[in-house]
């Protein structure tokens, strides 16, 4: 039991690690999770698609009495769909607060 519980918390570890080792190449340059979204407009220039959409955070507010209510937060995600040219795979690029968070990779581009 012990051993599956270790494997369990081992893989854990990589996938997490291997979210951080993403990343794009756009004209030379490397774009990567934290990046601002400037910094990726100057590398990349324009996507291919832009769209948006509100994430709800809930928010643990502590009241007087000592309990607690949750609102919920409605944080604005940026995503942008790049091509990096053919045989490579669309890109999606998730941006909080002005920062890019998540990469998500699509189909291979079949043309260019």
């Amino acid at each position: 039991m012990k051993v599956i519980r270790n494997f369990a918390i081992y893989s854990a570890m990589l996938l997490s690690l291997s979210a951080h080792a993403e990343s794009l190449r756009c004209k030379g340059d490397i774009v990567e999770v934290g990046d601002a979204k400037i910094d990726v407009y100057r590398k990349c220039g324009e996507p291919v698609l832009k769209d948006s959409y509100c994430e709800k955070i809930p928010i643990k507010i502590k009241q007087m009495d000592g309990t607690y209510n949750i609102v919920e937060h409605c944080e604005n995600i940026d995503v942008w769909t790049y091509n990096p040219g053919k045989g490579q795979f669309w890109t999606n690029l998730y941006f909080s607060e002005g920062k890019l968070r998540e990469m998500r990779y699509g189909d291979r581009v079949e043309t260019q």
